[in-house]
């Protein structure tokens, strides 16, 4: 099975204009399990951590927001494409359009780790 055919698959991302790397940094998934939330917080934390420390201070509060969709979204038990949040942005940013994304492109996503086990 391809990737794209995956039935688990969606990316985080941070993005902005302050970011020269193109597409900004993410991390995608394609998987045939359900992806965990403390995988969805291990992937925030990569992209977090590729980010300059001006770039994080741009999005502070955005990642906080990120982590607390993908906390919420677990005790729901998991999230699927219907529940896609929109674009995650700190209000004292002054890059205007620095963000965290996350979409979910198919199937539940960010269920209790212990579920998985």
């Amino acid at each position: 099975m391809s990737n794209s055919q995956a039935p688990y698959r969606g990316r985080v991302q941070a993005q902005g204009d302050d970011i020269k790397e193109k597409g900004g940094y993410s991390h995608s998934w394609a998987e045939e399990k359900p992806v965990t939330d403390e995988e969805g917080l291990s992937f925030l934390a990569k992209i977090e951590r590729e980010c300059s420390n001006s770039q994080k201070a741009q999005r502070k509060k955005a990642f906080d927001k990120a982590r607390r969709f993908v906390k919420n979204a677990s005790k729901q038990g998991g999230v699927g494409p219907e529940s896609q949040p929109p674009s995650f942005q700190d209000p004292k940013r002054t890059v205007n359009n620095a963000r965290v994304d996350i979409e979910i492109r198919s199937g539940i996503t960010f269920i209790p780790t212990q579920k998985a086990e």
